[in-house]
């Protein structure tokens, strides 16, 4: 099967848990919006006529381009939060990250372990695939009625979201802005729309990640639990996904 179908099933079952788990707690309504977000995105980018492919499979080059990008991500982060002496990496990260919470997940999972794989699954589920599909669907469909250089403009408007939803700091959108185009440079030079969502889900994991281990939970669970079996399950199916087909075409 071709990669960009693997996604979308494993892109539906991974949303159905999470709108099953989330229901009734604080984080359901933006689930819910990023699942209608991502959907809808989707149908739009599929039906929108242009000249150029963007679901090519994924190979090592693509896959080593990808990493790249995640590295610059991180630099322009890094570097911006020196210059800010933003304390922690979540807050000195320069995109809006929406962090899942262990009371979103449930008190059945007990472990940093489990947490920051349920994090993972949501930052590259949710998250990523819904930002990146509303701004390739923008994207695509302005650069072939426009031009790249009106295209670029969806990648302004979400830096503005990230760093006035993030910080309510304006100069933040300078740093998202660069990671935007990092992204679209990424989306070109591979022309896969996997690419970034892989890219942005990482720097989002990435990002969170050292958050969990600031708590008194173990490192790995004392006692496993149906949930972690599930998270288990999940991230495996993630992993593979992005992992296995370009390992097995190279």
């Amino acid at each position: 099967m071709r990669d960009i179908s693997l996604f979308l099933i494993i892109y539906a079952i991974t949303m159905a848990f999470y709108i099953v788990q989330t229901y009734q707690r604080d984080t359901f309504a933006m689930t819910v919006a990023f699942a209608i977000m991502g959907s809808v995105s989707l149908l739009a980018a599929l039906y929108t006529r242009t000249d150029e492919s963007y679901y090519e499979n994924m190979d090592m080059f693509k896959l080593t381009m990808t990493i790249l990008c995640l590295c610059g991500m991180i630099l322009v982060s890094s570097l911006f939060a020196w210059i800010v002496k933003e304390a922690t990496i979540v807050t000195a990260s320069v995109l809006f990250i929406p962090l899942v919470s262990l009371s979103t997940i449930g008190d059945s999972v007990t472990s940093v372990f489990s947490l920051i794989l349920a994090e993972m699954i949501y930052q590259f589920a949710a998250v990523a695939t819904s930002e990146e599909l509303l701004k390739f669907s923008a994207y695509t469909e302005l650069k072939r009625r426009y031009g790249l250089s009106v295209a670029i403009l969806p990648i302004a408007f979400w830096a503005g979201f990230h760093a006035l939803q993030a910080y309510s700091n304006v100069l933040y959108v300078i740093p998202a802005f660069l990671c935007g185009l990092l992204l679209v440079f990424l989306l070109e030079k591979t022309k896969s729309v996997i690419a970034p969502i892989i890219a942005h889900g990482a720097y989002n994991t990435i990002c969170v990640a050292s958050e969990y281990t600031r708590g008194n939970l173990p490192i790995f669970p004392v006692e496993i639990t149906s949930m972690d079996l599930i998270l288990v399950g999940l991230a495996s199916m993630w992993i593979a996904w992005i992992l296995l087909p370009p390992i097995t075409r190279s």
